[in-house]
């Protein structure tokens, strides 16, 4: 669930990209700064080895054991006649062998003549610090040293080159080969972690701002079903989301011209034919009395109340009305004592101190037409009600004990004049709108209304609304 929001999907593309990115780019700057640091290594030891061999070419030979001697220094030993034997053969371009490139070509011998080398990997426990080995041959009271730096530099592995000078006698040289500890997190952590929570801060920011119109756009459109009138939409936001909102502010204008010439043809056809209708009534007053008449006003009577109840659905989903707090009992009680008086039998299941806020006489009306649908074909019901935390949602139940409703019709059920039951006895039966207006009006107030046959027989109708 956390993932499904755009805004924590981008920050997570941001913060990945931004690891991965950092990580990626800090080990190709370790591994290029260890590559370059050991060329320049292995380059002075290469020039200082060539050195050391012209000092001692032109040295007598009296004086060359005292030289070599001098020439030693911690991590460069020199010593007179040749211990490597044979030396080995080097992988191509691995350290080894570009290090001795290096010295046949400091020494002018392309051909590594008189050349051999052999080297050998530090083990786990002789791969001492820099610091360790010059605190080891120097005097520890007169340095001033970076020791922090110096503990990251440790020894990687041990060169012995023998190098076979004019004179005929050959030296060996023992240098240590240096390199900085492998790149590792617990060295980046405190920077890498103020970097991704500013960037994080910032990010959230960003996108907040960034997504705050596809926000608005859907909260406009979730209004958009229960009230049509809103004010039209901020635009704001990047260019993709102006246009969007600009197509919504023009769908809802044109959704707005097209209820009110609904709602305008509806008043005037039941205007146009409640004249007629009145003038029927009136003509009928001077008719003597008798069977013919009761049947005429009784058609007329009924005509009268489908123009009435097509106005109210031409205008049920759109009356403006004010939010207030609800008591569902006492609304509900009210319903039942509507029908009480009508002689209906309507038992009511409500909890005291039920309240929601809500727009009162849209749910009243919305309940009142599912009780008298109820009542009409089943001749009793009852309703219940009851708040629901997950989701947080009210939901009122009538039950009749009528014949139901097919499984296959229910959605059939709410089709604006469609009477699936007709009754048995003579009076009229009704318009076929009451559902559909209930209906209307629950999805208005963002719920919805659905049938169910009793297992025991009889309907179930159920509304339910958001809180």
């Amino acid at each position: 669930m956390l993932l499904n929001s755009l805004k924590s999907r981008m920050l997570l593309v941001l913060m990945l990209g931004l690891l991965l990115s950092h990580f990626l780019g800090l080990w190709l700057y370790a591994r290029k700064h260890d590559e370059a640091a050991s060329l320049l290594q292995d380059t002075l030891l290469a020039e200082r080895i060539a050195l050391v061999t012209h000092l001692l070419e032109t040295t007598p030979q009296g004086e060359q054991e005292q030289l070599v001697k001098k020439l030693s220094s911690v991590l460069v030993k020199v010593q007179p006649g040749g211990t490597v034997g044979g030396g080995e053969w080097h992988i191509f371009e691995s350290r080894p062998h570009l290090f001795e490139h290096l010295l046949g070509l400091f020494l002018n011998r392309p051909s590594h003549e008189g050349i051999t080398s052999e080297h050998q990997p530090a083990n786990r426990s002789d791969r001492r610090s820099l610091l360790s080995m010059l605190s080891a041959e120097l005097n520890p009271a007169h340095r001033q040293l970076p020791e922090r730096t110096l503990e990251d530099i440790v020894k990687i592995g041990q060169m012995k080159t023998e190098v076979q000078l004019t004179t005929g006698s050959s030296i060996t040289v023992t240098n240590q080969w240096l390199g900085v500890s492998p790149f590792s997190i617990a060295q980046i952590w405190a920077p890498l972690g103020a970097v991704l929570i500013a960037v994080f801060l910032c990010g959230s920011w960003v996108i907040a701002r960034a997504t705050q119109p596809l926000t608005d756009l859907a909260n406009a459109a979730a209004r958009l079903g229960g009230d049509i009138r809103a004010a039209p939409l901020a635009i704001s936001g990047a260019t993709e989301v102006q246009s969007a909102s600009r197509a919504f502010n023009a769908m809802q204008e044109r959704i707005q011209r097209l209820v009110e010439d609904r709602t305008a043809f509806a008043t005037a056809l039941a205007h146009d034919i409640g004249t007629p209708i009145t003038r029927l009534l009136l003509r009928l007053e001077e008719l003597p009395p008798s069977d013919v008449k009761k049947d005429i006003e009784r058609d007329i009577t009924h005509m009268q109340r489908m123009v009435r109840a097509t106005l109210d659905f031409a205008r049920s989903d759109f009356n403006a009305e004010r939010t207030e707090i609800v008591d569902v009992a006492d609304l509900i009680g009210d319903i039942a004592a509507a029908m009480s008086l009508a002689h209906r039998r309507l038992s009511v299941r409500v909890p005291p101190g039920l309240t929601i806020q809500t727009r009162p006489t849209r749910l009243h009306r919305a309940i009142s037409n599912i009780a008298e649908n109820a009542l009409k074909y089943g001749g009793e019901a009852t309703i219940a009600a009851r708040i629901f935390e997950n989701p947080s949602r009210l939901e009122v139940r009538v039950e009749d004990r009528g014949p139901g409703i097919p499984k296959h019709l229910h959605e059939e059920a709410f089709r604006p004049f469609r009477r699936l039951v007709e009754r048995s006895d003579a009076s009229p039966s009704g318009t076929g709108l009451g559902l559909s207006i209930a209906r209307s009006i629950a999805r208005s107030l963002g719920g919805d209304v659905t049938l169910q046959n009793r297992q025991e027989g009889g309907l179930r109708a159920t509304l339910s609304i958001p809180l």
